[in-house]
């Protein structure tokens, strides 16, 4: 019998890690759940050591970087905690993870390396996002690190590691149900609808089988932020048009909890 494949997922005490942790399950692999809280596995992403440690433990073969924290309002007047903790979290735990993870994947198969990272990033990494700007800025982090190391590792040889990025659109999880009553989430709302976090535990699951780099879901509203990313000065100007339109989807949303 074919051994279950192992797969990490960090953050998965609620929301988004949680959902991603059933599916997985769902589809045969052997979930380490992990979290500072909720989940079964303790694992704080900021600590380096701490993911090198539980990747040397397990030896998986997928690893999802799902731990976020949002962070909200604006960047010249959150506290400097704050603004440590969202790019500790958010981005140095998808660093930590990934290089944990790269460190036991790359030995395989001659050093080729065998495996797949999946780091959940944002379609906010590719536009202004007043009122999220220090989480936008992490998630444009994630997209640009992950897209490096995967051409670090493909210049050394190692062809056998699979590197992914998801990104979605703004959620209905406890990362903005928590603040749903704060304005300075409202571009979150300004899609047709939130994305499901089912919706993107089916895009982690489909990515594990047909590899592609960047993801977005739904498509449709990646390719329109990616147009928007485009042109930045319009976007900052059209900013309060997009923020009313939020702010009447995001009173829908708190009206229908």
């Amino acid at each position: 019998m074919t051994p279950m494949k192992k797969a990490v997922v960090t953050g998965a005490g609620r929301g988004l890690g949680t959902v991603i942790a059933q599916r997985l399950e769902a589809a045969g692999y052997d979930v380490i759940a992990t979290d500072i809280t909720g989940a079964p596995e303790f694992l704080d992403v900021t600590d380096a050591h701490a993911c090198r440690e539980l990747a040397s433990a397990v030896q998986p073969d997928i690893w999802v970087n799902n731990a976020g924290i949002l962070g909200q309002g604006s960047a010249a007047d959150i506290s400097d905690d704050l603004v440590a903790n969202v790019v500790a979290v958010n981005l140095l735990g998808v660093m930590n993870g990934t290089r944990a993870a790269v460190s036991v994947m790359r030995e395989r198969d001659g050093g080729r390396g065998r495996g797949h990272i999946v780091n959940i990033g944002s379609l906010a990494s590719w536009v202004p996002v007043p009122g999220e700007a220090v989480y936008a800025a992490t998630k444009a982090g994630v997209l640009s690190f992950t897209l490096g190391l995967d051409g670090d590792l493909q210049e050394s040889g190692v062809t056998g590691i699979r590197l992914s990025v998801i990104c979605p659109d703004g959620m209905l999880t406890p990362m903005i149900t928590d603040v749903i009553d704060d304005p300075a989430v409202a571009l979150s709302f300004t899609g047709i609808r939130l994305t499901t976090p089912e919706e993107v535990a089916d895009a982690v699951a489909k990515v594990l089988h047909r590899h592609r780099r960047i993801v977005s879901v739904p498509h449709w509203r990646g390719a329109q932020v990616r147009a928007f990313g485009a042109i930045p000065d319009a976007v900052l100007r059209a900013a309060p048009v997009f923020r009313r339109l939020g702010r009447a989807q995001q009173d829908r949303a708190r009206r229908a909890r």
